[in-house]
């Protein structure tokens, strides 16, 4: 007993129009994923991450930069706050950088303002914290201490007013260390885009203004 023929794939290519759309289809298919192929392969060499050792601003890479500044001491428990936030961000966990080529001072302000009031007590129902930081940064061994870079960074987080005392106090102290954490990740970022603009050249003291400028 002889078995049918198998038609091969020419006889299936020729056996209607149905059959050679779907070929054509699948043609157009692989000649597009073959240009995407090529595009992401040209386009993979322009990559450069933000953080990466090798990159293009020179040295040891951006984040050894940043883990070159020591953040030196800042008044009260905010400030105390934010500068242990700071030290995390730059050094990575790995601690302050004492002794380091650069120092980081900042002074930092909190203020509060009234959100929302109720219409019956007349008493503040919200309130938002506003944390302030204005920062500059030396070179260690600079005595007259002229900043090389500065900048002001402004953190803001709302609070839920209570009529108990103690925990409105609780929450005010929480909404400062949460916007302390935004002025913390905004000065690191303006450091990052400090020595990025920055390349290779030595951090030197920016030059003084002229009277009235």
């Amino acid at each position: 007993m002889s078995l049918p023929d198998t038609p091969s794939a020419g006889a299936a290519m020729a056996s209607g129009p149905k059959t050679r759309l779907a070929f054509s289809r699948r043609a157009r298919l692989l000649a597009r994923l073959a240009v995407v192929g090529l595009l992401s392969g040209a386009l993979a060499g322009c990559f450069q991450p933000l953080y990466a050792d090798n990159a293009t601003v020179g040295g040891p890479g951006l984040q050894q930069k940043l883990a070159d500044i020591e953040v030196m001491q800042i008044q009260g428990r905010l400030g105390n706050d934010l500068r242990n936030e700071i030290i995390y961000l730059l050094g990575g966990g790995a601690g302050n950088a004492k002794g380091a080529p650069l120092q980081l001072f900042v002074a930092v302000d909190t203020t509060a303002s009234t959100a929302l009031v109720n219409s019956s007590s007349g008493l503040p129902e919200n309130m938002i914290i506003r944390v302030a930081a204005n920062w500059r940064m030396v070179r260690a061994d600079d005595d007259k201490k002229k900043p090389v870079a500065g900048g002001t960074a402004v953190g803001t987080a709302s609070i839920d007013v209570s009529d108990q005392r103690f925990a409105n106090y609780s929450a005010k102290n929480d909404a400062e260390t949460r916007a302390s954490r935004e002025v913390a990740d905004q000065i690191k970022a303006q450091l990052a885009a400090y020595f990025i603009r920055l390349g290779d050249a030595v951090p030197q003291a920016e030059p003084a203004k002229a009277p009235g400028s």
